[in-house]
C-alpha cells in the first residue's frame, strides 16, 4: 500500500472533540481543539503499527466511516492537511492526511 490516503472529520461531542477517520471506520477523542492534530496522527501510527505486527496491510478489514461522517465532512473546513506520518518503515510513500473541522 504505496499511496495512503486518509480523511477525518472532527467534531465536539459534549466537552470531547471526536477525530473520526472517514476511509476507514476509526475514530478517537480529545479535550482540547489544539490536540487534533498530535492525537490524529497517534491514532494512524498505532493501527499502521498493529496491521504490520499481524502481518497484514494498513487498516486491513476496515470499512468506510458511516455516510453521515463523510457529509459532516463535506461541509466542513480544513484544519490540518497533508501532514506527514514519517511511516516510512511500513512501506508508505508520503501519506496524505487532511483533518476538517464541522463546526
Amino acid at each position: 500500500m504505496a499511496d495512503l490516503k486518509v480523511s477525518a472529520v472532527v467534531f465536539q461531542e459534549g466537552d470531547r472533540w471526536v477525530i473520526q477517520c472517514l476511509e476507514y471506520d476509526l475514530a478517537t477523542q480529545v479535550r482540547h481543539l489544539e490536540e487534533v492534530p498530535q492525537q490524529f496522527r497517534l491514532l494512524l501510527l498505532a493501527q499502521i503499527e498493529a496491521n504490520a505486527d499481524c502481518g497484514v496491510e494498513p487498516f486491513h478489514g476496515f470499512s468506510k466511516a458511516p455516510r453521515r461522517f463523510w457529509q459532516m465532512y463535506e461541509g466542513a473546513r480544513t484544519i490540518l492537511e497533508s501532514t506527514d506520518l514519517a511511516v516510512t518503515t511500513f512501506g508508505l510513500d508520503d501519506p496524505r492526511i487532511e483533518a476538517r473541522l464541522a463546526a
